[in-house]
């Protein structure tokens, strides 16, 4: 009787376990709408890595070959107050860029130009 009891409750657990998993999957895919794209084009001869910063915290979105341009799609996690600001950093170099907080919204497209010059990088946001 004990033994039905234990493989009754392990089949239980495995079950419970499987629901979780499917659950949390289906729940972290962000849906289209919960995306920004990032176009980064890149004037500069360096090859840049492309953060999201968020207060000291900054997560990596991709890179950018220099004079090249690339877009990704962000989730919408990275600004969850609708701001998002970008850090620049040429690999192999000591400079940085970090913008100005962009007003941005899920579904919409920021394009961000990084200039051979750093400092005078600038970036737009579009509607799709």
């Amino acid at each position: 009787m004990v033994r039905e009891w234990t493989i009754a409750a392990a089949v239980a657990a495995l079950t419970i376990d499987a629901t979780a998993c499917a659950t949390n999957h289906a729940s972290g895919t962000a849906s289209p709408r919960d995306v920004m794209i990032v176009t980064v084009n890149n004037s500069n001869y360096m090859d840049l890595d492309v953060f999201a910063v968020r207060g000291r915290a900054r997560a990596r979105v991709g890179s950018v070959t220099g004079l090249s341009t690339a877009t990704f799609r962000v989730p919408a996690e990275y600004a969850p107050d609708g701001n998002l600001q970008l850090l620049i950093d040429p690999i192999g170099s000591n400079t940085t860029y970090t913008t100005e907080t962009i007003s941005v919204n899920p579904g919409q497209h920021v394009e961000l130009t990084v200039a051979p010059v750093l400092r005078m990088s600038s970036f737009s946001v579009w509607s799709r």
